[in-house]
């Protein structure tokens, strides 16, 4: 019976941990463009729908380095009256995202002037909860499973 327990009780686990995995996958926001000498530019993104959820999130800012580096390049993730994380180089943060709220993400970027065209992208994806935590919580329901069980014998 406890051999029985103890495989139920890491299936869990291990159910739990690829379920958390898989929701890290969850791209929110993507763009990729290839620009000319300088560039700005704004847009919304909506948190809504298809497994999407409030929590954190990581926003990235990738120079793609074609053909050579951009001279400057930043990015900045706002609410229509908070600043939630901003970038002045290529890198990632995280922010705190609530669903059914609109954001905005706003770009600049100047090319290199020899080369004359860049290359960025942004992807802003849900940030996954580590596994430790999953198992964390498997462990926590078989204490819970192994004391009720010590009170229904007593």
């Amino acid at each position: 019976m406890k051999k029985a327990f103890k495989t139920a009780v890491m299936t869990i686990g291990a159910l739990l941990m690829a379920a958390g995995n898989a929701w890290a996958n969850i791209v929110i926001y993507e763009k990729v463009d290839l620009f000319e000498t300088q560039e700005f530019f704004s847009d919304s993104f909506f948190l809504c729908c298809g497994g999407v959820e409030s929590g954190p999130y990581r926003a990235t800012l990738t120079d793609f380095d074609f053909p050579e580096a951009m001279v400057s390049t930043g990015m900045a993730v706002t609410t229509a009256t908070e600043l939630l994380g901003r970038l002045d180089a290529p890198g990632s943060f995280t922010f705190d995202a609530m669903v059914d709220e609109v954001y905005h993400v706003s770009f600049f970027g100047k090319a290199d002037p020899s080369a004359s065209f860049g290359l960025y992208g942004i992807e802003i994806s849900q940030v996954p909860l580590p596994a430790a935590v999953w198992l964390f919580a498997s462990g926590v329901l078989g204490l819970a499973a192994m004391g009720r069980r010590r009170q229904v014998q007593a």
